[in-house]
């Protein structure tokens, strides 16, 4: 949904990923019913929670940190329903944007604070960018994008 401001919850249970279904499952109980559902999206680090998230009809996103088998990952997603990835913003190649592209998957990216960074993770246009200074990063983006046009 362009556009649409979106709730991410993160569900973390390090090393624990009877606690991750666990957790995503009551989140989903908790949502059943609740008008804000439609805009929320489940983000973990264990594919369960996201496969539990998206079973239930939520919106959920696999963070990874890690850029091998990038087919195989892409498969996975749309064989549990995920809708996204979030990739940190390093891993990023144009391979790995292009078979998530190519799958039909939404495409985040992690923490971005830096212009240098923002500039990097822009060539590949991520839907959206997770940051700790948004105003600073928009103001950021800005001028990359007036330097842009400039040239």
């Amino acid at each position: 949904m362009p556009g649409t401001v979106r709730l991410q919850l993160e569900v973390k249970a390090h090393a624990d990923p009877a606690l991750a279904r666990r957790t995503a499952e009551v989140l989903c109980e908790r949502l059943r019913g609740e008008p804000i559902r439609n805009r929320v999206e489940v983000i973990s680090f264990h594919g369960e929670a996201c496969a539990v998230a998206a079973a239930d009809g939520i919106s959920s996103r696999l963070v990874i940190w890690a850029d091998y088998a990038p087919e195989a990952l892409a498969n996975w997603a749309l064989r549990t329903g995920v809708d996204g990835i979030s990739v940190e913003h390093f891993l990023l190649t144009e391979r790995l944007v292009q078979v998530l592209r190519d799958a039909g998957l939404s495409l985040n990216t992690g923490t971005v604070n830096h212009p240098e960074l923002l500039s990097r993770v822009l060539e590949f246009a991520p839907d959206a960018i997770g940051t700790d200074r948004p105003h600073e990063l928009r103001a950021d983006a800005e001028t990359l994008a007036a330097l842009a046009l400039s040239t």
